[in-house]
């Protein structure tokens, strides 16, 4: 028989099981549905003392059980409605920036180039059913500048509209995270693609491209100030440990406080001569390490759009389970909502006080 619970923890029978999601009264999830409430599971969510409201099954426990675990065989992952390039957008941007970034003295013709190029990023924003990243989807190329460029100007463009920035904020900031490290086309390769650790000289040459690039760009009036000062900024930190100004706080600007944080994440996922990939995961506990240097409001906007573990990707457990992922946990994106291969569970990973202590491991 199926009940309707309008109440209270305490008021879930023992042994049922839920036919729909539970959620705190401000909309936090409690358990997913197809949860077995037995008293370990009641006992778990009795921290939460507000109310309530559930349907449940609660009679014939050898057919719930079964048609839970036929549920779980044949429950499926979220579908993954992330940003997605098709492959011809992908040749064209990669075309577009190479040919673009090659030919600095028509600043003009840049500009133009790249602003039609954040347009066509901006449509495809715009187009998608979610704003949300899943980088595997954007990949542009195996070229370093071209595919970070293409992949900070997108991101850039999808946390500003998430956080509810005008359409010519997102189409500025799309422009300004294209041309954000245009100033590298004035480093010397050798010190730009050196395979082993820079020398401080070598560093404090590197550490000149904002300003190139905001010189490249300085003259032009196809951009707008803001976007320069975006680009000249991006590697300013909040806590003025940054470069090229040591600039803090709301001295560095939105646009730069955005750029900033979408242009941390690509280069740790980013392969180089220099040094391996990290894993979504690995970057996102790396760049927590560092938060005191990113703006903590635009920071949060950013771990609730990144899917670090797709959904239907599988992981492992630190407890040695295989699981699939079934749906993205948007506060807390290291615990996905899983469906465990090994013992036939769904786990909410941020609420399952059995599973607090466990991580996904890979």
């Amino acid at each position: 028989m199926t009940k309707e619970i309008d109440g209270f923890i305490s008021d879930l029978p023992t042994g049922c099981i839920t036919e729909s999601d539970i959620f705190t009264d401000t909309g936090a999830l409690l358990c997913p549905k197809m949860t077995i409430m037995d008293q370990k599971m009641i006992d778990s969510l009795s921290h939460y003392k507000g109310r309530i409201h559930a349907i449940v099954s609660c009679e014939g426990t050898s057919d719930e059980t079964s048609k839970y675990n036929t549920y779980i065989n044949n429950l499926k992952p979220d579908e993954d409605y992330s940003i997605e390039f098709e492959d011809s957008f992908k040749q064209y941007a990669v075309e577009s920036l190479s040919m673009l970034y090659s030919n600095l003295e028509d600043v003009e013709g840049l500009t133009s180039g790249v602003k039609e190029l954040g347009n066509k990023v901006c449509e495809i924003i715009d187009n998608s059913k979610e704003l949300s990243i899943n980088l595997s989807k954007l990949k542009v190329c195996d070229e370093y500048t071209y595919k970070h460029s293409v992949d900070v100007g997108t991101m850039a463009g999808v946390l500003a509209k998430a956080l509810g920035e005008s359409s010519e904020f997102v189409r500025d900031i799309t422009v300004a995270g294209l041309l954000h490290d245009i100033g590298k086309e004035k480093i010397p390769n050798e010190v730009l693609n050196k395979p082993s650790r820079l020398t401080d000289d070598e560093f404090i040459v590197i550490k000149t491209h904002p300003v190139h690039g905001y010189n490249i760009l300085r003259d032009t009036t196809s951009i707008t100030e803001e976007i320069r000062q975006g680009i000249l900024n991006h590697h300013e930190n909040v806590d003025g440990t940054g470069y090229p100004r040591g600039l803090r706080g709301s001295q560095i600007g939105k646009m730069a406080e955005i750029i900033s944080i979408v242009d941390v994440y690509d280069a740790l996922v980013t392969k180089r001569s220099y040094k391996d990939a990290k894993t979504p995961a690995q970057a996102i506990e790396i760049m927590f390490t560092m938060s005191n240097k990113f703006n903590k409001e635009y920071f949060k906007a950013f771990l609730s759009i990144v899917n670090i573990y797709p959904n239907g990707s599988t992981v492992t457990l630190s407890n040695g389970d295989q699981a699939v992922v079934l749906k993205q946990n948007r506060a807390y994106p290291l615990r996905p909502i899983i469906k465990s291969i090994t013992k036939k569970l769904v786990v909410d990973l941020a609420t399952n006080h059995d599973y607090l202590a466990t991580v996904i491991v890979a």
